[in-house]
């Protein structure tokens, strides 16, 4: 591993990379898998049960299952540009998010620095780490996380140095 403190600095996350890092969260979870299943497991039977009603009956005798079909269809599709829209908009709307930040993870600790302050979290503070493509997610607590670009690193620190000393601090992490 190389000398600490490893170094990242000017981390700044686009609004593109929020969007895709939160999005691939967003489709990772139990739950969305499991409504994605439900959903096409309701569509399914919706499908059936016309195809059912037009071969019984030569013709469609009950609109409002093709109604609810409609809806369900476009429902799914439109699901994913929705949650799209919403991590837009909640970027958008958190300015301290579109300032850079100099980050440093020693032994003792992840610091940053901002235009908006500076912090200062201790490794046991930190509940878990997610990562996510080239971004490294670090949860204080389950409603907020600092976001560390690990391609920000300073040579000779690489990724694998960074997730190294998280795992030698017991912070645990997850790589989606």
């Amino acid at each position: 591993m190389p000398t600490l403190p490893l170094l990242a600095p000017g981390v700044l996350m686009t609004s593109a990379d929020f969007i895709a890092v939160n999005f691939r969260m967003w489709q990772r979870q139990r739950r969305t898998r499991f409504n994605h299943w439900l959903l096409g497991a309701a569509l399914l039977l919706l499908a059936a049960s016309v195809a059912l009603d037009v071969m019984q009956n030569g013709q469609l005798t009950n609109q409002g299952t093709v109604v609810v079909l409609a809806v369900g269809l476009l429902y799914g599709l439109l699901r994913a540009g929705l949650v799209r829209y919403q991590l837009r908009r909640g970027f958008a709307r958190n300015p301290v998010a579109q300032q850079p930040i100099d980050f440093a993870l020693d032994a003792d600790q992840l610091r940053g620095n901002s235009a908006s302050g500076s912090f200062g979290v201790r490794w046991n503070q930190l509940q878990r780490a997610i990562r996510v493509g080239d971004w490294l997610l670090l949860y204080r607590s389950e409603a907020a996380c600092y976001y560390l670009d690990l391609r920000r690193l300073q040579a000779p620190a690489t990724p694998a140095d960074a997730l190294a000393l998280l795992r030698e601090q017991q912070v645990s992490v997850v790589e989606l």
